[in-house]
Formats: C-alpha cells, sequence, structure tokens
C-alpha cells in the first residue's frame, strides 16, 4: 500500500511516526481520532533498525530473565509485607518483540507497561524491520511474544496471495500458520485495524457527497490519484480501484519518494491519495476517510503472537489484561496517541504510560 511515510511495516502485496515531558496530556484517553504510507516496502522503511539481528546475546537475555524471574518468585516476588502477590509475580519472563515504526513503538510500550503493571517479567527488546524477520527471530527463541498486524502476518510469512476478504479470514490464515509452530495469535484482536485508506480533503468530499470510494465513479472529470510508483500494479491501491470499483476516471500521478500523500493533496496535486487508516493527520477536519466496502485495502487488525507453552502459565490476568487493552484501542485512539509521538514529538514510552494512567491500568 502507498501512502505517505508512516507508522508500520510495508507489505510485499500490500500494506504500508518526540519529545517533551513524561507528563500526561490531558485529554490523550478522549482525544479525537487515532493511520498509512503504501505497502508492506514503506512499512519497511518505517520499522527503522533499533539494532542488529539479535543473536546469542539475545538469547542470553532471554535465559536471564527467565533466571530473573525464578529469583523473585524464590525471594516472595519482593513482597516482604506479606500482601497479595502480582498475578505475574514467579511467572517465565517475556521476551517481547518491539519494531521500529512510532505505532509499533507505541504497541510495544502498551503491552509492556500493561503487562508489567501485574507483576510479569517483560522485557521490550528492539527488533528486526520486516515482518519476515520478526518471524525468523521468534521461531529462533529471540522472541517469545511480539505484536503483529494480521494481514501483514497472512500475506509476507503465510504467503497468502489471494486478496482477504475478511479478518476473520485473516486471523484463520495467521492462526493456521502460527500453529505450526507451536505458537499461538491471541485473540481478541485490536478494536482498531491500520490498513490502507483512500483519502481527499474534506472540502473536496463534502460538496460532492463523497463518502464511499465507489461514489469516484460519478465525479464527472478526470480525478488525479497520488501514490508512490509501486503502486500502480497493486491490488490495495490503482489497480484494485480500476478492477473492484471500475474506477476509469483515475488517472495515476506517482509521488516522489518520500513525499507526504498530506502535501499533495494540500497543494493539488492530486485529488485522492492513499494514506494508513491511523494517521494522525486523519484525527482533524481537514481530510475525509473513504469508506472501502469491496475491502481492496485489507485487514490489519493487531494481534499479540506468543509461544503457546508461555501463554498457558501465564495465567488468567494476562488474558484479561490482554483483551481489556485491545478493547480499548480504537482508531481514534491510534490516531491521538500517533500524534502525541509524530507531531507532538513526545516518547513512546511516556505516551503509553498516559494512556494507561488515564485508563486506570497504572497506579502512577
Amino acid at each position: 500500500m502507498a501512502t505517505s511515510p508512516r507508522f508500520r511495516t510495508t507489505r510485499t502485496a500490500t500494506r504500508g511516526s518526540r519529545h517533551r515531558s513524561a507528563t500526561r496530556p490531558s485529554n490523550i484517553d478522549a482525544m479525537p481520532g487515532t493511520g498509512a504510507p503504501a505497502d508492506h516496502e514503506l512499512r519497511i522503511e518505517k520499522r527503522k533498525f533499533a539494532g542488529a539481528v539479535m543473536g546469542h546475546k539475545q538469547r542470553s537475555r532471554v535465559g536471564l530473565l527467565a533466571a530473573m524471574a525464578v529469583v523473585l518468585v524464590a525471594c516472595g516476588g519482593g513482597n516482604a509485607s506479606g500482601a497479595t502477590p502480582l498475578p505475574g509475580h514467579g511467572k517465565p519472563a517475556i521476551v517481547l518483540g518491539d519494531a521500529g515504526s512510532n505505532e509499533e513503538l507505541v504497541l510495544g510500550e502498551l503491552y509492556a507497561q500493561a503487562f508489567r503493571a501485574l507483576g510479569y517479567v517483560v522485557d521490550l527488546t528492539p527488533s528486526t524491520s520486516t515482518s519476515q524477520q520478526m518471524d525468523s527471530a521468534f521461531q529462533s527463541g529471540q522472541l517469545n511474544a511480539y505484536p503483529e498486524y494480521l494481514g501483514d502476518l497472512a500475506e509476507t510469512v503465510a504467503g497468502y496471495a489471494t486478496p482477504l476478504t475478511s479478518e476473520a479470514q485473516a486471523e484463520q490464515i495467521a492462526q493456521e500458520y502460527e500453529q505450526k509452530y507451536d505458537a499461538t495469535v491471541m485473540v481478541p484482536v485490536t478494536t482498531f485495524a491500520n490498513a490502507n485508506a483512500l483519502i481527499t480533503l474534506r472540502s473536496f468530499a463534502q460538496p460532492r457527497g463523497l463518502t464511499t470510494i465507489a461514489q469516484l465513479k460519478s465525479v464527472p472529470f478526470s480525478l488525479k490519484f497520488g501514490d508512490y510508483a509501486a503502486g500502480r500494479t497493486r491490488y490495495a491501491g490503482y489497480a484494485g480501484l480500476q478492477q473492484a470499483y471500475r474506477l476509469t476516471n483515475l488517472e495515476f500521478v506517482p509521488l516522489p519518494t518520500g513525499e507526504s500523500i498530506y502535501n499533495a493533496l494540500d497543494g493539488h496535486v492530486v485529488q485522492v491519495g492513499k494514506a494508513f487508516s491511523t494517521d494522525p493527520q486523519l484525527g482533524g477536519l481537514t481530510y475525509a476517510v473513504l469508506s472501502d466496502p469491496k475491502n481492496i485495502f485489507g485487514f490489519q487488525h493487531v494481534a499479540l503472537i506468543i509461544k503457546t507453552k508461555l501463554l498457558k502459565v501465564l495465567g488468567v490476568a494476562f488474558q484479561e489484561r490482554y483483551t481489556s487493552l485491545n478493547s480499548l484501542l480504537t482508531v481514534t485512539v491510534m490516531r491521538a496517541l500517533n500524534r502525541a509521538v509524530t507531531i507532538d514529538r513526545q516518547p513512546p514510552a511516556s505516551v503509553a504510560h498516559s494512556f494507561l494512567l488515564a485508563n486506570h491500568m497504572l497506579t502512577s
């Protein structure tokens, strides 16, 4: 998928991030809508390497963390007061992979901090840049859990080449793939999905009553569609718009490398273009997202991929915390969190901490 540079990995088939104090924005849990470049290649560009691919050093960390967990339980988990221990005390350590795009960094911090609050030992470790590399690190034991976009997993890791038809299908393909390697796709998935989306200026869409992609066919003049050059032949792009929606009135306009679709729209270089649905720019009133009833842009909800044996011993509290957190992660919320990191330049750890604190998953 191609669009403005954005917050995820990129997909070979179709898919596509500063700094203030750690003080929580007063309205972070109520900020408007949480989006976008192109496909798998753009997501890859966004997942910047946070370090070399994990090798012996990382495996040593796994062993060290496991030993730490044993020491904690042997010592009473530091619970000298005799109070009821937290549910994560004495459980195996979680080595959580964290890719390098801003959205993924926030997701990693959200999961890590939410689980640590229950006493789980979580090592949040920088990982490699692509879905395939993350999968390799996971299978080799360098990680035992990581969050992933299920459409990416189904298409680029499991190798499902046909366009997906539903979120349930994406989940099924991902689950079947992971089960082959003694792993589990945790459910429920996130409420939000960070798929590509077709956008336009609200000032262009509203006077013409445009709310869906299909309605573009009725526009009585040629429309300039902006995307990166590789998007011309992608089903989740120009090709799909022509094939599935029969939009013969679209003129493909290749965007220069690094050019934002938002700049192209603002400058009236194009009338429509592709973005990511959780782009922070989409939380305001400037742009309109056209719905995709034929689902050419796929399904990109997030789930935690975890070793099945590990999941079984982490306990009910782990599953309950995961379920509660995922239910909070709507498109609106993710756009707000992405804005805090990308535009307001707050550190992902601080953004995650503020959100969890506001939603009573942390006490301080």
